[in-house]
């Protein structure tokens, strides 16, 4: 399956999880996707990082719309009317950051980059959007020659957390002058290959797309905005 192709899927169910009202339909589309998430073998390992972002933002919401954190600030008495829209907000968003990464597990950011290239979308915005992901790599090994060197300088960023946290900017400053001087010699190598130059290019391995999966693409993405108006009509 071409990679847009999923991704219009991922966000057709986005907007219908998006949409849905509160009430047990809700409650069993986001359990079904979390659990679906633990299920599969391939995107088990997942799961933290959706725990990770929705136990925090749980307790936040708990604390914001049940009303004690302003009876703790300003003494006044709790009021929880706004804690059922608190709750579906959560579930709609634990449905689409499970289903999220299920889209993440099956299209890699390979395949991402190539079909940005490959697409008839304008060079530049193709570039902007796959630039993240070119980067994420040399990043990262950028960040690890600098977490070694500032090791081997005495800087503790094996010790505490709180030692750790004094000390990020010792990694992050040298990360950002690194990514700053980079941008001259990629500009460079744009220009040489002709950006923008010609509206059409070719790219190696680009990912194999049919008649059948742009009319599905375009089905859904008319699905949705469909649905949204639907909504639109129906609760305003």
């Amino acid at each position: 399956m071409h990679p847009f192709t999923s991704l219009t899927i991922w966000l057709l169910l986005a907007t219908s999880s998006l949409l849905m009202p509160f009430g047990y339909l809700l409650f069993g589309y986001s359990l079904a996707s979390f659990l679906l998430l633990i299920l599969m073998k391939s995107t088990r390992h997942r799961w933290r990082y959706v725990v990770w972002i929705m136990l925090p933002m749980a307790g936040g919401l708990w604390l914001v719309h049940s009303g004690w954190l302003s009876w703790w600030l300003r003494g006044e008495m709790p009021d929880s009317s706004e804690l059922q829209n608190a709750a579906a907000l959560w579930l709609r968003l634990l449905a689409l950051l499970c289903s999220g990464q299920i889209w993440l597990q099956y299209v890699p950011p390979q395949r991402i980059i190539r079909a940005l290239f490959a697409s008839r979308l304008p060079p530049g915005l193709a570039y902007l959007l796959a630039g993240p992901l070119l980067i994420a790599e040399q990043l990262r090994s950028q960040l690890s020659a600098i977490y070694e060197a500032q090791l081997a300088r005495g800087v503790p960023l094996d010790g505490a957390w709180y030692q750790r946290l004094r000390y990020v900017p010792a990694l992050v400053i040298p990360l950002t002058h690194g990514a700053l001087n980079d941008l001259t010699a990629r500009s460079t190598a744009l220009d040489m290959r002709a950006f923008r130059l010609h509206p059409k290019r070719t790219t190696l391995w680009a990912p194999i797309d049919t008649a059948f999966q742009r009319i599905t693409r375009y089905s859904l993405l008319l699905l949705a905005v469909l649905e949204i108006g639907v909504w639109l009509w129906l609760w305003h």
